[in-house]
């Protein structure tokens, strides 16, 4: 007997091999056999049409800053995720202690997720094994498979001063990552040009990468840089690598902004050439064409508001217009054009300094897309300087005048060039990270990307009509791939002894749903999602088995 059969599903087994015919015996929360199953009583889904293959692998998530107050996973099984690579970015929930609580993670998870993700644990952990075991405890959806955040490192020992650790402290770093890799990390993950984990110079960095080789874990990276430098944050990654021997991802590869677009088919050769010397170094992506989007207004200067508040006010402001959005809240259109003139006279402005504070930020938003804009569509998609040199606009004027329609509700973010995001996804040793965290229904109306819903439906159904790369290519890419870069074992394949992590498709209809006007769409096209054999999502809703593991390396997970 079995505990479940999934029957008559065209099986693409992670090996990247062509697909085939054949059913699928699970017991015990794994498969025990591939091929033809006889008929035994067992309970069965039939997959007849349908697709399956290993459960999608999520090589870059933050799903860690979410998980306990969104423990269902929805968002992640929605789109086929079974495995979650965490502690990305050099951001994780551990090694804590309550000043890095209170300072640094209050501030990520509030500004990122929410406050509700901030109150709603219990912090009652520690290390990073203490961590998992609160995960453990809670259930989750997926499995989760952590790093540790060199930020968190240095925030428990150093603080968030600007300065190189001294060796004592550097000492007590490297004591405090061979207990997390002892207790189960995967690696070490970092943040090159976040707080705190930025003030780190290369050789702290080093230090930290060789502790981690000798575990034989992974050093994952969000480089320092992703448009200006990033030749030479390639070349400082590859460098650590080297000098580390340590295995080596680079995280959401990407050239943003225009000026940066083609960057890429250097970096890509520079992996390249290191992986022919012998590095083991890779590279994850998601598949969209701009970056983390925000809203446009909260990065303009706040005097800019203030002193357009104090003409609305006749000269005098309050209290209550002390940032933007209490600023904004007293404008309306038709101040248009008193603040036009106020933003463009600098000798009115000469007291605030906001005009040309405005005009920095309008030259440097210029770059940006505008990924939502609901009055004026027509704006989404289009580079902002684009679009002014196009219909012979001012920038300054139209910033004004869709901030003054729209207010928050105009999101901008670095664009990445699709030809260039496309040939990163080509590359033989790039896999799908969705660089976004989970979330339940209902949501807390959080700005968040597209990619929360669409990454993995958008890489195995759009791309794969589009011709970038076979199926079994774009499965083995989500799968097997992210498996073997990180040595998660019995994962990424459908074969007997391994974990039940399936997803059943139809190819026919699997599609990204979410945009950035409404990034919460669910995808198209994902019938079931088994996590160590139970159906954890079926027929567009998440169950409620919550069958994730804490997966612990070294333990056989």
């Amino acid at each position: 007997m079995f505990d479940l059969i999934v029957r008559n599903g065209l099986v693409i087994d992670g090996s990247g091999q062509r697909a085939f015919r054949a059913d699928i015996g699970i017991r015990d929360s794994q498969v025990k056999a591939v091929g033809v199953v006889e008929n035994t009583g067992s309970p069965a889904i039939d997959a007849s049409g349908l697709t399956v293959c290993p459960g999608f692998i999520d090589m870059h998530s933050h799903s860690d800053l979410s998980i306990l107050a969104h423990n269902k996973a929805e968002s992640s099984l929605s789109q086929g995720i079974t495995t979650e690579v965490i502690g990305s970015c050099g951001w994780s929930m551990a090694p804590v202690k309550s000043e890095t609580q209170n300072s640094v993670l209050k501030g990520l998870l509030t500004g990122l997720v929410n406050r509700k993700a901030y109150e709603s644990p219990d912090w009652d952990w520690h290390s990073l094994g203490q961590f998992m075991d609160k995960l453990t405890s809670a259930g989750t959806g997926t499995n989760l498979a952590p790093q540790v955040g060199q930020s968190l490192l240095r925030a428990h020992v150093v603080g968030t001063a600007k300065r190189k650790a001294t060796p004592g402290e550097l000492d007590a770093m490297k004591c405090l990552l061979r207990e997390a890799m002892e207790e189960g990390a995967w690696g070490m993950s970092t943040g090159r040009s976040y707080r705190p984990g930025v003030f780190a110079p290369d050789e702290e960095i080093l230090e930290l990468a060789k502790v981690v080789a000798a575990y034989d874990g992974i050093y994952t990276t969000h480089m320092k840089s992703e448009g200006d430098h990033l030749l030479e944050a390639v070349e400082e990654t590859l460098s650590i690598a080297k000098h580390a021997q340590v295995r080596t991802n680079v995280s959401h590869h990407k050239a943003v902004g225009k000026k940066h677009f083609g960057k890429v088919d250097r970096t890509l050769e520079m992996l390249e050439e290191a992986r022919s010397q012998g590095l083991l170094v890779s590279a994850d992506a998601y598949p969209y064409e701009f970056a983390q989007a925000s809203s446009v207004l909260g990065l303009l200067p706040g005097t800019v508001w203030r002193a357009a508040a104090r003409i609305k006010q006749g000269g005098k402001a309050g209290p209550e217009t002390a940032g933007p959005a209490g600023s904004l809240e007293q404008l309306d259109p038709p101040t248009h054009e008193e603040i036009l003139r106020l933003v463009k006279d600098t000798a009115v402005m000469q007291e605030t300094k906001s005009s040309p504070e405005f005009v920095v930020a309008a030259r440097r938003l210029g770059n940006y897309a505008i990924v939502r804009c609901p009055s004026f569509p027509d704006l989404e998609g289009w580079i902002l300087e684009d679009y002014c040199a196009e219909k012979g606009q001012d920038i300054t004027e139209l910033l004004c005048f869709i901030l003054l329609e729209d207010g928050f509700g105009v999101w901008g973010a670095w664009p990445i060039a699709p030809d260039d995001m496309r040939k990163v996804f080509r590359a033989d040793f790039v896999m799908t990270g969705t660089d976004a965290f989970a979330l339940d229904r209902p949501i807390d109306p959080t700005p968040i990307h597209p990619r929360h819903y669409g990454s993995f439906p958008r890489v195995v159904g759009r791309f794969v009509r589009e011709g970038l790369f076979s199926v079994e290519e774009a499965v083995r890419k989500c799968t097997s791939l992210p498996a073997e870069t990180m040595g998660i074992p019995k994962r990424g394949y459908i074969r007997a002894g391994y974990w039940a992590d399936l997803v059943i498709f139809d190819q026919r209809t699997l599609e990204d749903a979410a945009t950035a006007r409404d990034p919460y769409l669910r995808s198209k096209g994902i019938e079931w999602v088994l996590v160590n054999g139970k159906v954890a999502f079926e027929k567009g809703k998440a169950t409620a088995a919550q069958a994730g593991k804490v997966l612990r390396r070294g333990q056989g997970d």
